[in-house]
């Protein structure tokens, strides 16, 4: 029910999502160019935003898909399309068979810096919140 009043969203702005993420956008600092084209190119889901800062963290990783699960506590079948992702932009080299490859993290990739300042960027919380909108007008997965 209504009491005719006008509720503030946490930004200020009416309780519309769009408004407040129209706020969070603008408010917030934004990253990098590089930055900016590796999230609109890679980062596509809160599972793919957990693997990078996870493979960026642990850069000598080399694992079987279970393995990489287990150890962001994700099922395999979570993390296999993300993996793939990650092979096809050479952020990881797949070795092995089709139906247990090994995923070894490349410090080397073209996005190398772009994962970088990334990692960085995440490590502010109005970071994370650019970020997160991102993915909110992506239709977060």
């Amino acid at each position: 029910m209504s009491d005719g009043k006008r509720h503030l969203g946490a930004f200020g702005q009416g309780t519309g999502v769009e408004n407040d993420l129209a706020s969070i956008q603008e408010a917030s600092l934004k990253p990098e160019k590089d930055v900016m084209d590796f999230i609109q190119t890679v980062v596509n889901s809160l599972i793919m935003w957990e693997l990078v800062i996870f493979l960026w963290n642990n850069p000598g990783i080399t694992d079987k898909a279970q393995g990489i699960a287990t150890r962001l506590g994700r099922r395999k079948e979570d993390i296999f399309e993300p993996l793939e992702v990650l092979v096809k932009h050479e952020i990881l080299e797949k070795w092995g068979e089709d139906s247990s490859p090994v995923y070894a993290y490349r410090q080397d990739s073209k996005f190398a810096k772009a994962i970088e300042k990334f990692v960085e960027f995440n490590r502010d919380s109005e970071g994370k919140l650019w970020i997160w909108t991102q993915l909110l007008h992506k239709g977060l997965r």
